[in-house]
């Protein structure tokens, strides 16, 4: 699972920020009370609002390690993984491929179809695979440019509903999303497919290090008014962080599996 921790080394590695942006660590943390142990083991609080055979939705799948993980707390799930960056597509391929109910997908989720050019990130030098994680459709801020390093890749992109019609895929009881900032609009032209969605995992963003970068101020509003109440959060002040929302109906009529 991706921690704050590792977060803040991506981060750090990437990017040559001010110290002030920092100057709130150790993280800080929003929602239930109850759920604040949960930072190292979300899909143990996840699992109290789905079924033990889930249809996971994720994005931004990188090298498949929190797709194994899926695997091992659902092993009766069917998960769709989404990767666009053909290298990280690549290794996605060949972490999960004994595991026959994960599905990778070489393609962006956006909200139109066709293709778009991913912005591959190799850090400040050009040359740091680690830094492949931050990799977005979105172009860097001018004062970002210089640490997000790396070739424009032209790939496939969809809108997720449209591919869920293709492919015979009703919704997803949970998704697992980490964009580098295109949550609002690839789910904003998928509403049918959120409104389907029991559990939602999201990484939030405090700074608009890319051009249109969905912020926390505007994700949690929509969210909310599209249903889902968020009941943990985990984030470094002024930078990033994630955030698990839940259907509110099944808040109000599932107790929880303690």
């Amino acid at each position: 699972m991706k921690k704050l921790s590792d977060i803040m080394l991506t981060c750090l590695t990437i990017f040559c920020l001010s110290t002030s942006l920092f100057a709130d660590y150790p993280p800080r943390y929003e929602g239930e009370t109850k759920y604040r142990q949960y930072e190292s083991n979300p899909l143990d609080l996840v699992s109290n609002y789905i079924p033990g055979n889930p249809v996971i939705f994720e994005a931004g799948a990188h090298y498949g390690t929190d797709t194994t993980e899926f695997v091992k707390k659902w092993p009766e799930a069917t998960i769709y993984s989404f990767e666009p960056n053909p290298h990280a597509y690549g290794l996605l391929v060949e972490n999960t491929k004994k595991f026959p109910n994960v599905h990778p997908q070489g393609i962006a989720i956006t909200d139109f179809n066709g293709t778009i050019t991913l912005n591959v990130c190799y850090g400040t030098n050009g040359d740091d695979l680690n830094s492949e994680v931050a990799s977005s459709v979105l172009e860097a801020n001018d004062y970002m440019k210089q640490h997000y390093q790396g070739p424009k890749v032209e790939v496939a992109c969809t809108i997720l509903g449209d591919w869920c019609k293709t492919n015979n895929v009703s919704g997803f009881d949970f998704m697992w999303i980490d964009m580098e900032g295109y949550e609002m609009q690839a789910l904003s032209a998928s509403l049918e497919i959120l409104s389907k969605a029991k559990v939602i995992y999201i990484e939030t963003n405090f700074q608009e290090l890319r051009k249109g970068m969905t912020q926390y101020r505007d994700l949690k509003p929509f969210l909310e008014a599209n249903g889902f109440k968020m009941i943990a959060h985990w984030y470094l002040e002024g930078l990033q962080g994630n955030a698990i929302f839940v259907k509110e109906s099944l808040l109000s009529n599932s107790p929880e599996k303690q």
